[in-house]
């Protein structure tokens, strides 16, 4: 064989590869976008929507604490607005972060980012499966409460006590049931612990189904519902009943 037609295979080798690793990567890390009702869920008069750096701002007139939620994996954060939109209308300012090519791990500091922006508020993050792990260690590092959706900490925290509230899907096919309960004994003592029946793992906001995931057996509006009531429930039980004087939002 000539070293022209070597040559040629040799490129033609080597495009192919190229091509088949740019496919793979593509679908690994294409973005998992909002549905439209994640944008309707937004439409409340009692919200100032604000754009900011480390991302999207739900503001309510008085808010009493900042809870900052990191998406899971090439997640458009935008998609958990159903859930977390009631929080922000019970008065609390959501952020719904975003992160470097969808991946929280690699924006970890965003929540502080947004603490910066209101430093009079009390901090919470929180955070949907890799966005927990993320969420989780900077809990673990500030000293923060903590909210998990379908997500533990990477590291074991049962010898802290941070505030923390994990809520997980008894239809989860990508954490299931029998993992998260075990994965739950690294979380801090005392967590609140819930699994929500008929939940699975996307259903924790509003992107579509997800590839090694199982049908949710409820209506998501009514699980919507229930994450949101439960989320309120643990924000309330930190005390935090008096907004801080108006400069805490700047």
């Amino acid at each position: 064989m000539s070293a022209k037609k070597l040559l040629f295979l040799f490129l033609a080798a080597a495009l192919l590869l190229g091509g088949a690793v740019v496919g793979v990567a593509f679908y690994f890390l294409r973005p998992l976008k909002a549905e439209r009702v994640a944008l309707e869920a937004l439409a409340r008069p009692s919200l100032t929507l604000r754009e900011a750096p480390y991302g999207l701002e739900l503001v309510p007139k008085a808010p009493k604490a900042l809870l900052a939620f990191y998406p899971g994996a090439r997640v458009e954060p935008l998609a958990y607005a159903p859930v977390l939109a009631p929080v922000a209308e019970a008065g609390y300012l959501v952020v719904l972060l975003k992160v470097p090519s969808g991946i929280a791990l690699l924006g970890k500091e965003r929540a502080l980012e947004a603490q910066a922006a209101h430093p009079n508020l009390p901090l919470v993050v929180g955070g949907h499966s890799l966005g927990g792990v993320a969420a989780a260690e900077v809990a673990a590092r500030e000293g923060l409460p903590l909210v998990l959706f379908a997500s533990y900490p990477e590291a074991d925290l049962s010898g802290q006590s941070l505030p923390t509230l994990a809520l997980y899907g008894t239809e989860d096919g990508l954490l299931p049931p029998e993992e998260a309960r075990e994965k739950a004994k690294r979380l801090p003592r005392g967590a609140r612990v819930v699994f929500l029946e008929g939940l699975n793992h996307a259903g924790f906001g509003a992107y579509g189904p997800q590839k090694g995931d199982r049908p949710a057996t409820r209506p998501r509006e009514a699980l919507w519902q229930e994450i949101s009531q439960e989320v309120l429930l643990f924000l309330e039980g930190l005390g935090w009943d008096t907004p801080p004087p108006p400069q805490a939002l700047r």
